[in-house]
């Protein structure tokens, strides 16, 4: 009689606490592509759903067969929501009837989401809910999503000493940005290259780039260049403000040496030849003055 009690007691106790504990032990995670936003970009969140409960002492050591361990630690996921905020649109539909996630099993499921125009930076919670479980529990957590108008930034790198000028290129954001090309423009003036591809620019890299210099016509006095950046944040191309540099050519040391080279011959001719013209005539004075008579 001890014995039955006590294993009625045990299966009362037991029961209960296994139907509490196991019915959905669901670990969630979320990553967003890209990392951070644009205002107008569009992104993809992936939340991982992970059935977590052999972490929590269940399995082999709760002292269970296979069959029964699969049926109490097996969960189903029957809905899951994703809801925006402020300025973050959620743009695809909840999912439905999932299925069930086995004991360290999961799955993902993907929400197109986009970041209006106008929108501020900063950091934007997601609400998001999971329902399931035999009892249909409601797990509910916050998905942050960043989001930061900054773009890639230029700055003059040195004043060259032949036609060209040099640029610091910036990437001042907290995600990688891809496919960054600066574009120069200036009117009767040709660029060399005429755009100049980076690439892939992680957070706070800088790049140093070049352009040569040219035109048709000499330039004369200070002239404006400006260069755009363009890149792509995840799959949305941007481009930057313009930045604006005024050039002066430098001074061409050795096209002025060539233009005094000439003078300084005319001069030394001129001299010599005034000097041999005073000699003659000199001389022409004093072989005159001896043929006179006495």
């Amino acid at each position: 009689m001890k014995i039955a009690f006590l294993i009625t007691i045990m299966l009362l106790v037991i029961g209960p606490a296994a139907s509490y504990q196991y019915h959905m032990p669901v670990n969630i995670h979320a990553t967003t592509t890209p990392e951070v936003l644009m205002p107008g970009d569009e992104a993809l969140v992936a939340i991982e759903l992970q059935n977590g409960a052999a972490a929590y002492g269940a399995g082999g050591d709760a002292g269970v067969g296979t069959s029964a361990q699969n049926a109490l630690l097996s969960t189903p996921i029957n809905r899951t929501m994703l809801r925006g905020t402020g300025g973050i649109d959620v743009t695809s539909a909840d999912y439905q009837d999932l299925g069930m996630i086995g004991p360290n099993d999961k799955i993902t499921v993907y929400y197109k989401i986009r970041a209006t125009d106008n929108i501020s930076s900063g950091t934007y919670l997601l609400d998001f809910a999971v329902r399931g479980g035999y009892d249909m529990i409601t797990i509910n957590r916050e998905i942050p999503i960043k989001v930061d108008s900054a773009a890639v930034t230029m700055a003059r790198a040195d004043v060259p000493t032949k036609p060209s000028i040099n640029l610091n290129v910036a990437n001042p954001r907290e995600n990688t940005l891809n496919a960054v090309t600066i574009v120069p423009s200036a009117r009767g003036i040709r660029f060399s290259p005429d755009r100049y591809y980076i690439g892939t620019m992680d957070p706070d890299e800088v790049f140093t780039i070049s352009f040569g210099i040219d035109s048709e016509s000499p330039v004369k006095g200070p002239v404006n260049l400006s260069f755009t950046a363009q890149f792509k944040n995840g799959d949305n191309w941007h481009e930057s403000g313009s930045y604006t540099a005024s050039y002066t050519p430098p001074v061409d040391n050795s096209n002025r040496n060539g233009f005094l080279l000439p003078a300084v011959v005319v001069v030394v001719v001129l001299l010599a030849a005034g000097g041999y013209l005073y000699w003659r005539r000199k001389n022409s004075k004093g072989a005159n003055a001896s043929k006179s008579p006495g």
